[in-house]
């Protein structure tokens, strides 16, 4: 038997003379030299079995003038016809032995039509045609086991994330919750940046295609990346089944023009006109613009997930076109054992050595609006006032935005205007397994921005059994009990923020995360609400509604995979 991928001259013999005598005839009749015709011009049949369709490698063309370039292209759509007729017109197989697979409407399970199509396309592609020589009896398919039959239609799934500027936050780190998972449900992933932070060059992202595209375009503007992003993705044919997009919906109606049977989910951190709302009037008109234009993007998703409560109140009040129902509230992951293997289990503070000091920890970006100055000026309050404490403010610097880097120079010069470079130390751009050792040896978390989307800080400080100051408002105010787990302030001012230190260096203990059997009951609602367990199980409702029929067949052969 002839394999699929031998050369086209020896499955199909007379379409390939009949092309070679249209070379030479066109090259006479245009004037121009006789090429060397060989008797194969097609190299072979490249089957694609991601895209899954057939594809025709085609030789180099001699140059053979305007009228031989036409009198060729014709040659090959007649090749091509060829491959239809012997599909069409089977020799050896009657036609009406497949003509239920093809003609009627399926019935029966999904599983049924499913072995009915894979057998169909089995029996074109094996039987024989009057162009091909005789071939050897077709053996008919068993049909496939539950496991196979997962395998089949679960592996085909083409899953594509688009993420511009890949950093170390809290919406870098959901991206790569978000990546792992839908890789170990064994879709094929596809990921879109615009560049990656050397921090992740040493993870792994095994059976991840990393398309890390170079653009020259401001940092932050994720309206553009997006764009750029969308057309990336059009212009090399991915094909996706599935596209996640976070930032901006800007990339959303290309995507949707091109591939109309794709589905969409956006995971929305926070809309984009409120992101900087405290920037120069002319940002603030340019941020408005664009999101009066997002809405109308929005629309076209398939479904919107936010990351909290307080980002899909503000995200209905400047988008209140968009339906209640693609609206979903998703918090971001926070699994503190996948992201370090080698990290010690939470450890209360009574039951670690004692430090000289009170310490406090900042573990967050040098930004301006997450409000990092304030705890400098709590730092002088409470030094004036006498106390022994010490506060570390760790985070990320990010070299290539300008904001990011002036802020973080801002804040050195700050703790040595109020002089407290004693007490405040900066520790730059710190390691995971840096950033956990931070959280044990510290005795409160501190995490100031206002209004903050959702914010992973306060999840992780009551992963690590640290109460944690936050502003009362946007998600942290959701995810911290007052003095429970942590403390809540008004405002985002030096002195509320001091009062709230003074607070947490007097209280000598917090029952709820010092003591084993009540932090059982507070790492069960972390489970529920914030676990990368939970979260996973928000993706899987969100891709079940998308695709009711692979949810069909994963719940009715749930117990024969188990």
């Amino acid at each position: 038997m002839v394999s699929s991928r031998a050369p086209m001259a020896a499955r199909y013999p007379i379409a390939d003379q009949l092309l070679s005598l249209c070379v030479c005839v066109s090259a006479t009749v245009s004037g121009a030299p006789e090429p060397k015709v060989q008797s194969n011009l097609f190299k072979r049949i490249e089957v694609q079995e991601d895209d899954r369709d057939t594809r025709i490698e085609h030789p180099a063309r001699p140059q053979l003038g305007v009228l031989a370039s036409c009198t060729l292209s014709v040659a090959h759509r007649i090749r091509t016809c060829s491959i239809l007729v012997r599909g069409c017109f089977p020799a050896y197989t009657p036609l009406r032995s497949f003509s239920p697979y093809l003609c009627h409407s399926p019935s029966g399970t999904s599983e049924e039509n499913l072995f009915r199509r894979q057998q169909s396309l089995a029996t074109l592609s094996s039987v024989a045609s009057p162009l091909d020589p005789p071939r050897t009896p077709i053996v008919s398919i068993p049909p496939p086991s539950s496991a196979t039959l997962k395998s089949a239609l679960i592996t085909k799934m083409h899953v594509v994330i688009i993420h511009p500027e890949q950093w170390n936050g809290g919406s870098d780190r959901c991206t790569v919750a978000l990546i792992r998972h839908f890789v170990s449900k064994g879709y094929k992933v596809t990921w879109l940046t615009t560049m990656i932070d050397e921090y992740w060059k040493d993870h792994k992202f095994d059976g991840v295609d990393i398309r890390e595209v170079g653009l020259k375009l401001h940092p932050g503007d994720w309206w553009s990346q997006n764009v750029a992003l969308g057309w990336y993705l059009v212009l090399n044919n991915i094909k996706p089944d599935l596209v996640v997009v976070d930032h901006s919906a800007s990339c959303v109606p290309l995507i949707k023009w091109r591939y109309p049977s794709c589905k969409v989910l956006f995971y929305c951190h926070f809309p984009q006109q409120l992101v900087t709302p405290s920037r120069f009037f002319l940002y603030r008109w340019y941020s408005n613009l664009i999101g009066l234009i997002e809405e109308h993007l929005f629309e076209q998703t398939d479904v919107i997930m936010v990351n909290s409560h307080f980002t899909a109140s503000q995200f209905s009040r400047v988008m209140p076109r968009i339906e209640k129902s693609k609206i979903r509230v998703v918090y971001p992951p926070c699994d503190v054992d996948s992201i370090v293997i080698s990290a010690e289990k939470p450890m209360s503070r009574r039951d670690r050595p004692q430090n000289d000091v009170y310490v406090f920890m900042s573990m967050n970006r040098f930004w301006p609006e997450k409000r990092l100055d304030i705890i400098v000026e709590a730092a002088s309050l409470l030094k004036k006032r006498g106390y022994k404490f010490l506060v570390q403010l760790a985070g990320s610097v990010m070299p290539h935005i300008p904001e990011s880097r002036i802020y973080y120079e801002l804040l050195q010069k700050m703790t040595k205007d109020l002089d407290v470079t004693d007490v405040v130390h900066f520790i730059p751009s710190p390691s995971e397994c840096q950033k956990f050792e931070l959280y044990r040896q510290c005795d409160s978390a501190l995490y100031t921005p206002p209004n903050e989307h959702f914010g992973i800080v306060p999840i992780e400080a009551l992963d690590q059994r640290r109460p944690v100051i936050v502003c009362d408002s946007g998600g942290p105010a959701e995810t911290v009990i007052e003095d429970v787990t942590g403390s809540k302030i008004l405002k985002p001012t030096g002195e509320l923020l001091a009062e709230a230190m003074v607070h947490h260096i007097k209280k000598q203990e917090w029952p709820a995360l010092d003591c084993d059997e009540t932090y059982e009951k507070q790492r069960a609602r972390f489970d529920r609400d914030f676990s990368l367990r939970g979260f996973c199980a928000h993706i899987d409702e969100a891709v079940a509604q998308l695709f009711p029929d692979l949810a069909a067949i994963s719940s009715r052969n749930r117990r024969a995979l188990a």
